[in-house]
């Protein structure tokens, strides 16, 4: 108790003390100004360039005049811009803006002029937007300059702190240990702890540049994280100083005597750690804490074996590397990027329109139907949501443009797959003990069953197994060859009306447009060239 005690003494005097004599170093505060200014110079370049892409964009593909249907003769007047690439102009514009701006709605044109005269207004670090950006970093700069100081202090008196010119140091201060000592340590792990927290801040700064997500709450929470990596670090080194001598305490009944020679390795390696993840490590001491505490609500782990994530390399196209490129965007998982806007990502990324485009197609479909269907579908040449939509048939024809119905044959045959069981359903089942109810209609028989077993009245509802619900499923929607129609297409109809599908198929209808009529088949003989070209 005593020994705790003089420690926590010694902790507050060799704080007090680091506050009273502290020479201003100005190479290190110049160092942790600059660190900030060259966040904001990395944002404002990022602005600029990504505003070049979305004016090219504009200009690439625009958009039709009038988008709503006309009334009673009089057009709507409404701007036929798409609303995934006005987000995407929002994002970058938006701190751009004056006080008394409207929100851009604008045409193509217009949109580019607007764009290109924000992109003039704005200056690098010199708006209104970067100086309040600035003035939150004040917390990180004024926590880098201590940080950086500490480190310079340990590198230069690393030597003797470490106890090569016959001063030891102990883990808590006792009468071994040399007056002094504790604090040496404290100054060790404090900056070890700064360092993996600054490493992580840096990180996370980065990542919001990739996104154009770096703000005032990104800055400040991040100084947060840092004071509070330092402070947790420190006092856990103050309360454990050897966990490897306690550990073997535990095991022998005895404490031994103090080693008083060093830092335990167990901290050097462990400080920096805390520093880089505190959050994660705080939350995985909570939920392993869960099974100890009980007025803590336990987590339903039953079904974690048919929740995992998607990875994106399932993806065509989306390989290792590319997958911790996109990790950079926010897009961990294919249900990430099946939400995700393909303009953007072309604008935030070096993947063409083209690619981005279908990458989300098939990230919605396996999203929607699970990888086994997923990658089935991929073998009979459906590869993503709107490939499907087209093979089904679904929706409204022109019989102007020339269009037909498909089969009704593909109805039945993607049916097969779309209402198929999976492992994983067969294991929510047996996981959830749940038997699904199969309703039937009144009077339903059962089949013959061959020889003089007549057919038997079913009843109305019964519980059956999760394999049994799928096949009577498919077989409600197959039995009748005039209904499967409508009941696949029913089936498509909810999937397409997704909105992150009607923003793909918008995008698609435009670019489509864009590229003309002659663009959907190959001309055929001199006949047909000569004839379109007059």
């Amino acid at each position: 108790m005593g020994s705790s005690q003089h420690s926590i003494a010694s902790l507050l005097r060799w704080l007090y003390s680091s506050l009273q004599a502290l020479p201003i170093q100005w190479g290190v505060l110049l160092l942790a100004v600059f660190i900030p200014l060259l966040l904001i110079y990395a944002r404002n370049d990022i602005r600029v360039r990504r505003l070049r892409i979305i004016s090219d964009f504009i200009a690439s593909y625009p958009t039709t005049r009038d988008q709503e249907p006309a009334r009673a003769g009089v057009p709507s007047g409404r701007p036929g811009n798409n609303p995934a690439l006005e987000f995407v102009t929002s994002k970058y514009l938006s701190d751009l803006r004056e006080p008394d701006d409207q929100p851009i709605r604008l045409d193509s044109e217009g949109l580019i002029k607007e764009i290109e005269r924000r992109m003039r207004a704005s200056r690098i670090v010199g708006n209104v937007g970067d100086l309040r950006l600035f003035l939150s970093a004040l917390g990180f700069v004024v926590i880098c300059y201590f940080g950086f100081s500490n480190l310079l202090l340990a590198l230069g008196n690393g030597l003797q702190v470490a106890g090569a010119d016959g001063a030891p140091i102990c883990g808590v201060a006792n009468n071994c240990c040399p007056e002094g000592a504790f604090s040496g340590q404290i100054h060790i792990i404090g900056t070890l702890a700064f360092i993996g927290a600054f490493i992580g801040a840096i990180r996370q700064f980065i990542r919001s540049l990739a996104v154009f997500d770096l703000s005032a709450y990104t800055i400040i929470w991040q100084t947060a994280e840092i004071f509070a990596s330092v402070a947790i670090v420190i006092v856990l080194y103050v309360a454990l100083a050897d966990p490897t001598r306690v550990l073997g305490a535990l095991g022998a009944g005895d404490s031994g005597p103090r080693d008083c020679g060093h830092i335990s390795w167990v901290w050097l390696a462990l400080a920096p750690l805390l520093g880089l993840a505190p959050q994660s490590a705080t939350k995985f001491l909570l939920i392993k804490m869960q099974s100890l505490v009980s007025w803590i609500k336990m987590d339903d782990d039953r079904f974690y074996p048919v929740t995992r994530v998607t990875p994106l390399d399932v993806l065509d196209g989306i390989d290792y590397a590319t997958r911790f490129r996109l990790e950079e965007c926010g897009i961990y998982d294919v249900q990430n990027l099946a939400t995700y806007n393909p303009i953007q990502l072309h604008i935030e990324s070096p993947y063409g329109i083209y690619q981005t485009i279908d990458w989300v197609g098939q990230a919605q479909l396996c999203s929607m139907l699970g990888l086994p269907k997923f990658l089935m579908l991929k073998q009979m040449n459906v590869r993503t949501v709107l490939d499907l939509e087209r093979a089904l048939d679904y929706g409204e024809r022109d019989g102007s443009r020339g269009e037909k119905e498909g089969p009704d044959e593909f109805d039945r045959i993607y049916a097969g797959i779309l209402f198929a069981i999976t492992a994983d359903a067969r294991k929510i089942g047996e996981l959830g003990g749940l038997n699904a109810f199969i309703i039937r209609n009144e009077g339903e028989r059962s089949s013959a069953g061959g020889g003089s077993t007549p057919p038997t009245v079913l009843p109305p509802i019964e519980a059956a197994t999760v394999e049994a619900y799928f096949a009577w499923a498919c077989q409600t929607v197959t039995a009748d060859p005039t209904t499967t129609k409508a009941c696949v297409e029913h089936l498509m109809g909810w999937i397409a009306d997704d909105l992150h599908v009607r923003r793909l198929r918008r995008i698609w209808q435009e670019m489509s447009d864009d590229l003309g009529h002659r663009s959907k088949r190959l001309d055929n003989g001199p006949t047909t060239s000569s004839s379109t070209n007059s």
